[in-house]
């Protein structure tokens, strides 16, 4: 509570303080047409050479170099200015030998400056094909789920950014492991410019384990608390490094030195004798040549170092991410190629409230573990409002789960102890699909993939 007093306080000195500001927005995260907008910033970071900070999401409108289409007016907002927004979608699909479904959704949103420091920005949707994923556990109406996606204020100071409220973010490539963009959570995030060097830090309040549900003796409350630093060695080169904890119990709140942004949390929950789950990792991006971005990201669950007890067996749990993305190969063509690889165990804990989930998914990208991924699309982009495209995907997933109860077999073998990756029976699938998007009009979005795999 007193952590976020001083926060509050914090705000307000902002806000009153005569700071040298400019007006500045937010592009949000979420939602498809969010993401085609964020698709068309990622091929501009490819064809630049800017120590631009593309690895912190949500970007600041102030990136953005070309046109935002329907939503350019966010680049011209004035103080005291307030927009409202409404969508009204269908999501069709249909599959092979099956009845085709359709559902709706309703969305709507509110934009608002109140004064040149401040940003708002808020997002609430009914969504019916929510209400039929059984994996929702919150309330229906009326065969229809609902949501608040977005609530947030944002304050910019030039150098200094801080965002309050709930709002999804990434750190790195735009599907981080470490943090992703359809993730929001309550909590605040800041970044801090000195010069090349970037000091960034996330706070969130995750959903408690409740008795009634996940058979605890009582209510265990569940936070994350995240911090990285990056270093533009030069517009062509990136390094950044992060750090994140998964903790909580009963009763427990958030330690004063998780707030520190310079501290090193994995050392200072050893020394205090507390079972909290800690990640290490780093990513980068390196622009060899005009159009070409190579990047990649390593997050380290755990990785044993020791070789004396048989408890020293226990399989490295990392997850690694690489990829490229080259624009404009032939006239508006690009190419986007990953490789994704997440080893068994990884993001999950014999203790249930320290998993690196939020609401049953991953707080990062990735899509579980125990699996490895090859993704390649290529685009055509029409404009900069309208794309096509060709997807290929190979993927094997073994039997590990993120949410699978914790297994030791190390501890059951003698000597040296390896598991194959994937582990156990594995399954292997391929996918092809085509892929339409874009603004047909100013209000018309359209979001089209067919495929099979």
């Amino acid at each position: 509570m007193k952590g976020i007093l001083l926060l509050l306080f914090v705000l307000v000195l902002l806000i009153l303080i005569p700071w040298t500001i400019r007006a500045e927005g937010v592009l949000p995260l979420g939602g498809s047409e969010w993401s085609f907008l964020y698709d068309l910033l990622e091929r501009q970071d490819a064809l630049t050479l800017t120590a631009a900070d593309y690895q912190l999401g949500p970007y600041g409108l102030n990136v953005s170099s070309g046109d935002l289409g329907p939503f350019a007016w966010m680049t011209r907002m004035q103080p005291r200015e307030l927009r409202l927004l409404a969508k009204f979608g269908e999501s069709v699909q249909g599959r092979k030998y099956a009845s085709t479904l359709a559902y709706e959704s309703l969305q709507g949103a509110m934009v608002a400056q109140p004064v040149r420091q401040v940003f708002v920005y808020g997002s609430f949707r009914l969504d019916e094909a929510l209400a039929k994923d059984e994996s929702y556990t919150g309330k229906k109406w009326r065969g229809l789920a609902g949501d608040i996606d977005n609530a947030f204020v944002n304050v910019h100071t030039g150098n200094f950014s801080v965002t309050f409220g709930r709002f999804a973010s990434f750190w790195g490539p735009r599907r981080s492991l470490v943090l992703g963009e359809e993730v929001s959570m309550d909590g605040l995030g800041y970044s801090y410019r000195w010069g090349r060097i970037v000091l960034s830090y996330r706070l969130a309040r995750l959903d408690g384990l409740d008795p009634a549900v996940d058979s605890t003796a009582q209510f265990e409350n569940r936070y994350l608390a995240a911090h990285r630093l990056d270093v533009h060695l030069s517009d062509r080169l990136r390094v950044g490094f992060f750090e994140s904890a998964v903790f909580g119990g009963p009763g427990r709140q958030v330690e004063l030195y998780y707030l520190n942004p310079i501290l090193f949390y994995h050392a200072s929950q050893l020394n205090d004798g507390v079972d909290d789950n800690t990640f290490l990792g780093f990513d980068l991006s390196v622009k060899p040549g005009h159009r070409v971005k190579l990047y990649g990201q390593l997050v380290v669950d755990d990785f044993q170092i020791d070789d004396k007890v048989q408890s020293d067996q226990e399989p490295n749990e990392i997850a690694l991410l690489t990829g490229i993305y080259a624009a404009d190969l032939a006239a508006g063509c690009d190419l986007l190629a990953e490789y994704t690889r997440v080893t068994n165990r990884t993001f999950n804990q014999s203790n249930p409230r320290n998993r690196y989930t939020y609401k049953g998914n991953l707080i990062g990208s990735a899509d579980g573990n125990d699996y490895d991924l090859i993704d390649v699309r290529v685009f055509r982009w029409f404009s900069p409002e309208m794309r096509g495209g060709m997807q290929l995907s190979f993927r094997r997933q073994g039997e590990g789960r993120v949410m699978a109860d914790w297994d030791t077999p190390w501890l059951e073998a003698e000597g040296e102890y390896s598991e194959p990756f994937p582990s156990g029976t594995v399954e292997k699938t391929a996918t092809i699909a085509a892929r339409f998007s874009g603004f047909l009009v100013d209000h018309l979005f359209i979001d089209a993939t067919a495929g099979m795999d």
